[in-house]
């Protein structure tokens, strides 16, 4: 493995952890931007890994599944959906009491662990 896509890995960890402790303080909205965060990162692991180029900055992970031979696996898909949805509208006002109703705490677990599986997915692929 490259050492950028190591690199790239290493911080789409620290993002997903940080999800992880803002989800144990009650922080929804924000441990979901972090899962985005982590995606996004893992993403452009990927990205760099398949195409040896470093990749856009871009926060769009759609652009980035494009990139990726055969793409992601179906059951990420409304995963990716989600988190392009809520990643906008967490960095805006004024959506964000409307996440804090919209985003429950079994939402954003769900959201975490699905989040988690997909870092898991990436590390089998053995880069």
């Amino acid at each position: 493995m490259i050492p950028e896509v190591s690199e790239w890995l290493r911080q789409a960890e620290y993002d997903y952890e940080d999800a992880e402790y803002l989800f144990l303080g009650k922080r929804y909205p924000k441990a979901i931007f972090c899962c985005h965060l982590a995606l996004e990162k893992g993403l452009k692991a990927l990205y760099l890994h398949y195409t040896q180029t470093q990749p856009p900055r871009t926060h769009s992970l759609y652009f980035l599944i494009q990139t990726i031979p055969g793409g992601v696996p179906e059951r990420f898909e409304n995963l990716m959906d989600i988190l392009e949805d809520v990643s906008v509208k967490v960095r805006y006002p004024p959506m964000l009491d409307i996440l804090l109703t919209d985003i429950t705490e079994e939402s954003a677990h769900t959201i975490i662990e699905d989040t988690g599986g997909f870092l898991t997915w990436i590390r089998e692929l053995k880069l």
